[in-house]
């Protein structure tokens, strides 16, 4: 069960990466909680629900021409919640900028029955970690 739980995360975020919203709703609850309230950046919130993660999803594609989560580490906790670190690559819409880098910030992701339920943005790492139930 765990190694399918990574593999839907693993997909979850390709179609974040592309844009694929369609791929995401097969992915998520309906319900899904996309909390993003440790944010240092102005999308900082929780968002409940497809219509608001989705919105969430249009807004990072309007800011960049290019955004490229790709994960690096998934570790599974205790009670299956899925610690995911990951490298970023953008180029800004506007400006053109380009960056990489590989945050400190990690993803807890939650699942039940083959659906992720709560993805969680800690900034760093061992809180991550931490709110998994692991050790590091």
């Amino acid at each position: 069960m765990a190694q399918q739980n990574v593999e839907i995360v693993r997909l979850a975020y390709a179609a974040f990466s592309e844009g694929d919203l369609e791929a995401l709703a097969e992915l998520t609850d309906p319900d899904w909680v996309f909390d993003f309230s440790r944010s240092i950046g102005p999308d900082k919130g929780v968002y409940r629900g497809h219509d608001q993660v989705f919105r969430f999803v249009a807004t990072n594609a309007d800011a960049f021409e290019r955004f490229q989560l790709s994960p690096i580490e998934y570790t599974v906790g205790p009670g299956g919640k899925i610690v995911v670190r990951h490298h970023v690559s953008a180029k800004g819409r506007g400006s053109g900028v380009e960056w990489e880098r590989v945050p400190n910030a990690s993803l807890v992701w939650e699942l039940r029955e083959g659906k992720v339920i709560t993805t969680t943005l800690y900034q760093h790492h061992t809180e991550a970690v931490a709110a998994a139930g692991q050790e590091e």
